[in-house]
Formats: C-alpha cells, structure tokens, sequence
C-alpha cells in the first residue's frame, strides 16, 4: 500500500495519511526505531516525516524518550530537520541545550551525538531516522551503517505498509514444516511461561516426534521425508487452537505451546494431533507414519527448559513403550484411539 505525497493531498487526504501514520507507529516502525536504537546502543530514537502542505514534522515512531514530548514539530529545525533538508547519512556533536529536537531520554542522559539518514520512499512523503547518544559512537562507520540500512527498511515500509511484519514472519518460519523455526517456537515458550507465571494460569507443551522416521528416509528417500515433514506440519497446524502455537524443534522433531491448557487437556489434545498425523500421509503412497508424544505443565517456579527437560523425558517413557504414545510428565497416558504404525511400500 503506497502512501500519498502528503504535499499533494487534500484536507481528508492529509487527515487519512495522518489516521495511517499513527496506524504504523504502533506497529512496524516502533518496531523498527527500537530495534535500531537498541542495536547502536543509542539513548533516543525517532523516525519523523515532513508534512509539506502542513509544513510539520510529523513523529511517526520514537523510542527511549521520556513522556510528554511533542509529537508534532512545527518546523524543521535542529539536527532532524538538517537529516530532512540533506537526507544523507550523517554524525554531528550537538548541544542539547539548544538542539533538542531528538527528544530528552527517559535515562536522565543528555543527547552530544547525534547521528541521521534521510527517508526517500517512491511517491511518499520525505522523512528521517535519527538516534541520539550520550557519548561518541565507538564505532561510527557502523553506526553510519546501520542507520542508513534501518533508514533503506523505513523507506521501504512507508512506500509499501506490511512490508517489515512479512519479512519478520518469514523470518519466524521454518521453510521446511510452514510452523515456526526452534527459535520462535523457544521465544514463544519463554513468554507463555513469564505470562503463566505473572497470571498463574496454566500452560502445558508438547514434545512431538515422529516414530521410526529414519525408515521412512531410508525407504523412500529424504525428498519424499521432506514432503512428509511439510504435511506434518501442516496436520498440526490445523489441529490447535488458534492461541497455540506449533513449532519445528528440530530433525523430525515439533513442540507445541498450549496455553491455558492442563495436562488432562493436553494429552486429549496430543492424542487427536497424534491421529492427525497419522492421516496426513502424502499424495501417491500408501505410507503411515505413527507419532510418539511427551507432555508436561508448567509448575510455579518453573523455566521454559525446566518444561522441556519434563516434556522430554516424558516422550523418552512413550518412546521406551514402544511408541504411537501420548505420555505426561505425571506418569499419565492418553488413552489411545488406534495402533497404527509406519509401513513401508518399497520393495527390500
């Protein structure tokens, strides 16, 4: 989605850009000021665009300032409205007596650097990311660097809005099973379990592994294992709530985070999913694959790897039985629906 050249738009235009801008700055571009202004080490951060037409420098994100700053300028001035007028990259030493159109940061720190890029998007308005610093940047060919890359991004975002949000979801992917990576998958147990921990509410994963998945491997080869691992994917996807969340732990190996769910609820959950997999078989074969489950709650006190381990030795007890299992860390087993187990189709 494009954004109108503010100079150019009309009373209800500017009015609609503006209902936009403060849509984004709740979103992608906080995002991406923090991101930046944690990344430099920086006190402030602010991503700002000129209203031609208005002649206003309008804040669409800030980041490490303190409450109460203006969040429209009326002109531009200071280092931001230099960054504006040069739009290349730039590091000044500024007094902040004078110069404060970074902001005051909320850290008590006062702003001596400053350094900026200019925003440029196709047929949008013009704009700056700017990050302010207490101390000369150690290194300021990367931060000339970084600021002009994060700048690049914004430039990006105003000219196309979604942009930053499907780079970061793609990022959050496995590009093999469509669930999220280990990296996600671990990020989201971590607040699942802080949230638990604040609200006491209870919280259960699943340790997800499929049964002798190297046969299938070896039987059919590791293109046709790849395939299985997509519909796999794909079959655990469907069989969670819409709070859940379903993520690639690694091998053939998936971790399921089932917020305000208890043990009992889990293992009826991991026996439907377990089924699930079964008939998620791919197109052309006659294959079945079968799935071993470990389950474990969250207790107070509790880490996201104190559940793993749980979770994980659970699923080694289900494993141990013989497999197609779904046990809890309790000791408790789901009560089984069926018994079907991998059989190949491949001549020996």
């Amino acid at each position: 989605m494009s954004v109108a050249p503010l100079a150019s738009a009309g009373h209800a235009d500017r009015e609609r850009s503006a209902s936009e801008a403060d849509r984004l700055a709740a979103g992608e571009f906080t995002l991406l000021t923090r991101r930046l202004t944690v990344s430099a080490k920086a006190e402030t951060g602010l991503l700002v665009v000129w209203n031609e037409a208005d002649r206003l420098v309008s804040v669409l994100s800030a980041w490490g300032t303190s409450r109460g700053g203006p969040a429209v300028r009326r002109s531009r001035w200071g280092f931001v409205g230099r960054v504006l007028d040069a739009g290349r990259p730039t590091v000044e030493r500024i007094n902040s007596a004078f110069d404060a159109s970074l902001g005051y940061p909320a850290s008590g720190a006062r702003i001596a650097y400053a350094a900026g890029a200019g925003i440029r998007p196709p047929g949008g308005p013009r704009g700056a990311l700017c990050l302010g610093f207490s101390s000369r940047p150690s290194d300021l060919a990367l931060t000339l660097w970084q600021i002009e890359s994060y700048a690049r991004l914004a430039s990006l975002c105003l000219h196309e809005t979604g942009t930053l949000d499907a780079l970061l979801e793609t990022a959050r992917r496995d590009g093999l099973a469509g669930c999220l990576s280990y990296a996600a998958i671990r990020a989201e147990l971590d607040r699942e379990v802080a949230r638990s921990e604040r609200h006491g509410r209870p919280l259960s994963c699943c340790f997800i592994d499929l049964d002798n998945f190297k046969r299938v491997n070896d039987c059919h080869g590791h293109l046709y294992g790849n395939r299985v691992l997509a519909q796999v994917g794909a079959a655990l996807g469907r069989g969670v709530r819409a709070g859940d969340s379903i993520g690639r732990y690694g091998g053939d190996g998936f971790l399921a985070i089932l917020p305000d769910t208890d043990e009992a609820a889990a293992l009826a959950l991991g026996e439907r999913l377990r089924l699930s997999i079964f008939a998620a078989k791919p197109s052309g074969t006659d294959g079945r694959l079968d799935t071993s489950i470990g389950i474990a709650q969250w207790r107070p006190g509790w880490t996201a790897d104190h559940m793993l381990g749980a979770a994980d030795d659970a699923l080694l007890r289900a494993k141990h039985g013989g497999g197609a299992i779904v046990a809890g860390a309790s000791g408790v087993t789901a009560e089984k629906s069926g018994n079907v187990v991998w059989r190949s189709t491949r001549a020996r």
